[in-house]
C-alpha cells in the first residue's frame, strides 16, 4: 500500500473552529480538544490555550490524555493555528515578537524579521476574540485559564504577562526568547514595574539546561520579577538538566500542567 492510499489520522475528541481576526486581519484556525467526561453534565473546565500547533497541540494531547483524571483535572485543550495561507515562521515572527526588530539574527531569518512586531494586536485577538468565542462555545471555568507558550511562544507569554497578567490565572513558559531585540522583555518589564506595584499571575518558566545563554536570561528575569515583590505573583522556574530547546517542551509541559492544574 502506498502511503497516500491510506486515510488521515485525527486526534479523538478534537474539533476545528475557523475565526477571522479583526485585530490582525487575518484568518486562524482553533483546535479545542474536549475531555471525554465535557458530554455528561454541565460541568465548567480549566481552559490550557497554546500556540505553535504544528507541534504543540498533538503533544500536548497526548500528554493530557495520559494525565487528566490521573495527574491533572480534565482540561480544554486549545491550540491557535499560525495564519491561514501564510509561511508558519513568518506568522510566528509578527504574531508572537512585541517589536520590530529587522536586524535579529537569532530569529528565523531576516525575511522572517521584515514582518516582526505585532504582538499587540496578537494579543488583543486572544483577549477579545478568541477567549469570548470559547466561552460562548463551550463551558470553560475562566477561574482556572493557562497559557502555554514556547520559545517565542514563551516571548509572547512572557508580553500578555507585562501588559495583561490577569488574562491566563497561570503561565507555563518553557525556553522563552529573552534575548529578542536585545532583551526588549526587560525593558518592558522595567516599564510596567514604574506603573505597577502588583502582577495577579502564577508564572512557571523552564529552559534546558543545555540552552546555554537562555539559561541565564530565564535565571535573570526570574530574579528580576521576584525583586519587585509583585502583590499576587506566584513564580517558580526550572532548568531541565540535560535537555535542549527541542527536547524540554514535553518535559515542561508535563511539569508546567502539574502544577497549575493538580488532580483535586
Amino acid at each position: 500500500m502506498h502511503a497516500n492510499q491510506g486515510s488521515e489520522f485525527k486526534i479523538p475528541n478534537t474539533y476545528t473552529l475557523q475565526i477571522q481576526s479583526k485585530a490582525t486581519g487575518l484568518v486562524y484556525e482553533l483546535y479545542v480538544r474536549l475531555p471525554k467526561s465535557y458530554v455528561k453534565g454541565e460541568r465548567q473546565y480549566p481552559l490550557v490555550l497554546l500556540n505553535d500547533t504544528s507541534y504543540s497541540i498533538a503533544t500536548a494531547s497526548g500528554i493530557v490524555h495520559l494525565m487528566e483524571r490521573r495527574d491533572i483535572e480534565d482540561v480544554i485543550l486549545v491550540g491557535i493555528s499560525y495564519s491561514i495561507g501564510d509561511d508558519p515562521l513568518i506568522s510566528r515572527t509578527r504574531d508572537y515578537t512585541p517589536t520590530y526588530a529587522p536586524k535579529e539574527t537569532n530569529g528565523h531569518s531576516l525575511e522572517a524579521q521584515k514582518h516582526s512586531g505585532k504582538a499587540k494586536q496578537y494579543m488583543h485577538f486572544i483577549a477579545e476574540e478568541v477567549l469570548p468565542l470559547l466561552n460562548k462555545n463551550y463551558r470553560i471555568n475562566n477561574n482556572k485559564t493557562v497559557f502555554v507558550g514556547h520559545s517565542f511562544g514563551g516571548l509572547l507569554g512572557a508580553n500578555i504577562l507585562l501588559n495583561m497578567p490577569e488574562l491566563f490565572d497561570h503561565y507555563i513558559l518553557g525556553s522563552p526568547s529573552l534575548y529578542y531585540d536585545n532583551k526588549v522583555t526587560f525593558r518592558l518589564e522595567d516599564a510596567y514595574a514604574k506603573k505597577h506595584d502588583s502582577m495577579k499571575a502564577n508564572v512557571y518558566m523552564f529552559v534546558g539546561g543545555e540552552e546555554k545563554w537562555m539559561v541565564d536570561d530565564m535565571l535573570e528575569f526570574d530574579a528580576r520579577l521576584k525583586s519587585r515583590k509583585y502583590k499576587g505573583l506566584n513564580i517558580q522556574s526550572k532548568v531541565l538538566d540535560g535537555l535542549t530547546h527541542f527536547s524540554s517542551f514535553g518535559v515542561l509541559l508535563t511539569l508546567g500542567l502539574q502544577q497549575s492544574l493538580p488532580r483535586i
